[in-house]
């Protein structure tokens, strides 16, 4: 009896040895700039750090699309780079590499003999194996951004031994804005690949609650921080990931108008941002800021217009048409500081706020086309177009003959 509780006992005592050694990390480097400050470069936080700026500038955003916390370096696209020289402390062999990037990062060393394992991803974190040859002082780390896009680099490790997996949640977006009311607010989706039991927050609870399964309610207008928070346990590593929600009020807005109604440049671009009323012609009023093509081919024209001098906002008027639907004939036919009611579709043309194709010009400086233009007494029998153009018999749209109005058809 006394023999086997004293078996019991070295077994316990050869299972906690086995499973601190299975979890113990001897910690050569770690990165998460908790120190750094916004618009630092690399070299800014430590001398033994560098930094290419490729197709951007490599620097510290206090911003979370990593995955970590707050701030984190961007590596700038098309081959910028960040690099570390790494006291080894006389350590060599095989070391583990582990980050938390939003993007495709490339990692290479030019230190004599160190070979670099394929990287491994899970949901955010990225792992690889990096061996260095003995008598190795120092390690040389370069992290490349190779693709099109800004990569974000956070929480870097490299250590020895064994250690708990990385949780690999994330939101994916630093921020995400929606509107009470809309029937297309789409909000982000946390990855959780290794499907881990996560418990979810939102704060303050006047912009926004959510719920066990992650399900948001938008309660009022403001800015709300929603957070997955996984505790840890014995094979994954503890994470919390949080974004920015940002809440719109709904528009107070009707989305019905008529020409003495007419919408400010302000309230069509509200609409367009609250994805109202998007289906349906409207008359928003304006003054001409910048006429950028009239294109007598075609017979349209793209301009901007704006509600004040001050150009507060602008709106693209895209490809619209003249007076009545008529077409451009002349170049002069529409000037900047003109005012406008314009007639047509309101769209968000990758982040342009403008009134789409198809759309003409309800009045002109007072003039409202067919229904308002003088002839002048006009009554040779030549028949006019509403630019004052003479026109053939084939002609179509509205037209002048001697001095009736009418539609040519």
């Amino acid at each position: 009896m006394i023999m086997k509780k004293f078996l019991r006992m070295m077994m316990t005592a050869v299972l906690a040895v086995v499973c601190n050694v299975a979890l113990a990390q001897d910690y050569i480097w770690t990165e998460d700039w908790s120190t750094a400050k916004s618009d630092q470069t690399p070299t800014d936080v430590n001398s033994n750090y560098s930094s290419t700026n490729g197709g951007g500038t490599t620097k510290i955003y206090n911003e979370k699309l990593a995955g970590g916390t707050a701030p984190e370096l961007l590596i700038a696209k098309s081959n910028g780079s960040f690099t570390a020289n790494i006291d080894l402390k006389g350590k060599s062999g095989e070391f583990t590499l582990r980050f938390l990037t939003n993007q495709t990062i490339e990692v290479s060393s030019n230190t004599t003999g160190v070979t670099i394992g394929k990287l491994t991803k899970n949901g955010t974190s990225r792992e690889c194996t990096v061996t260095v040859p003995p008598s190795t002082p120092t390690l040389q780390l370069t992290f490349t951004s190779t693709t099109s896009k800004n990569a974000r680099f956070d929480d870097v490790k490299l250590f020895q031994g064994n250690a708990k997996k990385p949780a690999g949640l994330s939101w994916g977006t630093a921020s995400r804005s929606v509107t009470i009311g809309a029937d297309d607010n789409v909000f982000p989706t946390l990855t959780n690949d290794n499907n881990l039991a996560v418990t979810y927050t939102c704060e303050p609870a006047t912009v926004a609650t959510i719920d066990k399964d992650g399900n948001i309610t938008l309660v009022g207008e403001g800015d709300a921080t929603v957070s997955a928070i996984f505790e840890g346990n014995a094979e994954y590593e503890a994470q919390t990931v949080s974004y920015t929600l940002q809440v719109k009020a709904a528009p107070t807005v009707d989305i019905s108008n008529t020409p003495e109604t007419a919408y400010s440049v302000a309230n069509a671009i509200e609409l367009i941002e609250a994805n109202k009323g998007l289906d349906t012609k409207v008359y928003v009023k304006g003054i001409v800021t910048e006429v950028s093509e009239i294109s007598l081919v075609h017979g349209n024209a793209t301009y901007k217009i704006t509600d004040d001098a001050a150009k507060t906002n602008e709106l693209v008027v895209f490809r619209g048409y003249y007076l009545n639907g008529e077409k451009f004939t002349a170049d002069d036919q529409l000037k900047v500081n003109d005012n406008v009611v314009v007639y047509g579709k309101l769209t968000d043309y990758n982040g342009t706020k403008e009134i789409t194709t198809g759309s003409s010009i309800y009045s002109l400086n007072g003039t409202t086309g067919i229904n308002t233009i003088t002839t002048d007494g006009a009554t040779d029998g030549v028949t006019y177009n509403l630019a004052g153009q003479r026109v053939a018999e084939s002609y179509k749209g509205a037209v002048i003959r001697n001095g009736k109005k009418f539609i040519q058809r």
